[in-house]
Formats: C-alpha cells, structure tokens, sequence
C-alpha cells in the first residue's frame, strides 16, 4: 500500500470537523410550518429554543477544542503510519457520530441511557486523542526531531483533561444531576488556568546543548595549551 501522508489525514480531518460542526445547526428546533401557535406554546417554543442553543454551542465549542488539540498535536508529527492513521480515522467516524448523539441531550433527560449517549460519545474521542500522541510520542519515526520531553509531558497532561471532564460529565448524567449544560465550559476553565504557558526549554535546552559544547571545545584547547610547555621542557 501506498504510504498516506499527514497533509492528507489534516485535511480530511478538517473537512469532517468542518462538516460535522456545520450539521450541528440540525438539532436547534424550527417551528412547523403553518401551525398557529398560542402565546403559551410560543414561550414553550422559545424555552426549548433557548436550550437547543446551548446545547448546539457547548457541541461546537467542544469539537473546537479538538480540532485545536488535533492541529497542535499534528505540528509536532512529521509523518504518520499506518497504525496511526487507523485510530485517527476511529477518532474520525465517532466525531460524525456527535450531531446524533447531541439531539439526546436534552430530549430525554429523564432516561440516563440516552442522556449520557453524548458524554460516551465525549469520552470515546477524549480517549483516542489521548492514544493517538501516546503513540506519535513514544514512536521516533513519527514525532518530530525537535520536540522535547517537557514538551510531549505538557501536551499529555493537556490531553487527560477533556477524558476527566467527560468521566464526570457521564457521573454526573447517570446521578441525574442538574445544569450538566455547565461542563462545555469546564475544560475550557482548567486550560485556562494551568495550561496557558507552555513550557519554553526548547530553547533552553538547546542553548544549554550550545553551552556544554562550547564549553567542551574551550576544554580542549586548555588541555593542548598545557600540553605543549610540557613537551618543550
């Protein structure tokens, strides 16, 4: 088989992030066509609206986050394998799956079963985002040259966060705990509050590389210096 390059596997992951964000606009509810509408049945309509919207936007802001997560961990790769590409095309097929999934949210919060279909669903791409740079990171043929350990530790730990949010998020849901709606903006808070510097010893670390090796190099000389009034004597 013929090898599959990253720039592909970004842009078929764009168009289907692309794609599915753009179905979740589906799921906020549209009035029938010619049906009279009371003033009772216009507030019920403009209340289950509301709630649509919010729903529609922590989906979207969520599957933003991974996007983001997925263009962060692909500037770090310089190739990809076919094991790779296995599990980001799974990660893909249950990305689409988040329109159908969302439509549960809040169309049958007494039944947790269908209620925590979407925290399942949430889970399942917190977990292969988790897998996927366990493995770019641990395979040398894959990351690039360049990225250090604080680097891939700090990623890592950025990753865990939505897989922790969305464990909760399905404790919560099967407690049947009110205003679960308050999660979308949960992982966004802790990134926010712990993950907003990178770490910032590439350079550190390469200079350190320079220095050791200038200071290798002034050793040297010294070495030779002392040397040579020895054999003269």
């Amino acid at each position: 088989m013929e090898p599959i390059s990253k720039v592909n596997l970004e842009r078929i992951t764009n168009g289907i992030y692309a794609f599915t964000m753009t179905l979740l606009v589906r799921n906020i509810q549209s009035p029938q066509q010619n049906a009279v509408m009371s003033d009772a049945a216009i507030d019920n309509y403009v209340g289950m609206t509301v709630l649509s919207v919010v729903d529609f936007f922590g989906a979207f802001i969520i599957l933003g986050m991974f996007w983001l997560f997925y263009f962060q961990m692909f500037h770090r790769i310089r190739s990809v394998d076919f094991r790779f590409v296995h599990l980001h095309l799974l990660s893909l097929m249950i990305v689409v799956f988040v329109p159908f999934t969302q439509t549960f949210s809040d169309e049958r919060v007494g039944i947790p079963v269908s209620a925590v279909l979407f925290q399942f669903n949430y889970f399942a791409l917190a977990t292969l985002l988790v897998v996927q740079w366990h493995y770019a990171a641990n395979n040398p043929a894959l990351i690039e040259p360049g990225t250090t350990r604080p680097e891939v530790l700090f990623l890592q730990k950025k990753f865990l966060v939505p897989l922790g949010v969305s464990l909760l998020g399905i404790t919560l849901v099967l407690a049947n705990m009110p205003h679960i709606d308050m999660l979308y903006l949960f992982p966004f808070v802790i990134l926010g509050i712990f993950f907003r510097h990178p770490p910032e010893k590439t350079d550190a670390e390469n200079g350190g590389v320079d220095a050791a090796s200038g200071a290798g190099d002034e050793s040297a000389p010294a070495v030779q210096q002392e040397a040579v009034p020895e054999e003269e004597e």
